[in-house]
C-alpha cells in the first residue's frame, strides 16, 4: 500500500497505538499514513452520542503514536475548528514508513 488513511476512526479504536502500528504494517517502504481525527476535548456526551472510545488526542499523543510505530517525517497540525458548540477541532497527523 502507498497510502493508509485513518479518518475519524482512531478515537473509536480501543488500542489506538495498535491501530497505527497495523497501518505501518500494511504500508510499503516510503508509504504514507494520514490520520484525521479529533483534537482532545471534554465533550463527554460524545461517548454515548457517537460511540467514541477516546475524547480525541493531543498533538503530542498523535506524534508519539507515529514515532513509536517507526514512522518518520512526522507532521501534526490542527486543520479545522468548528464554530458551533462543542467546538471540535480536527487534527491531521502524517508520517512516512
Amino acid at each position: 500500500m502507498d497510502l493508509a488513511i485513518l479518518s475519524q476512526a482512531l478515537h473509536h479504536a480501543i488500542h489506538p497505538q495498535q491501530a497505527v502500528a497495523a497501518a505501518h504494517g500494511i504500508l510499503k517502504r516510503g508509504g504514507r499514513l494520514a490520520i484525521l481525527d479529533l483534537l482532545s476535548h471534554r465533550f463527554e456526551r460524545a461517548r454515548d452520542l457517537y460511540a467514541d472510545h477516546w475524547l480525541g488526542f493531543s498533538e503530542v499523543q498523535l506524534h508519539q503514536f507515529l514515532e513509536k510505530s517507526d514512522f518518520r517525517q512526522i507532521e501534526v497540525s490542527v486543520v479545522s475548528r468548528e464554530k458551533q458548540s462543542p467546538h471540535f477541532q480536527t487534527v491531521l497527523a502524517t508520517g512516512i514508513k
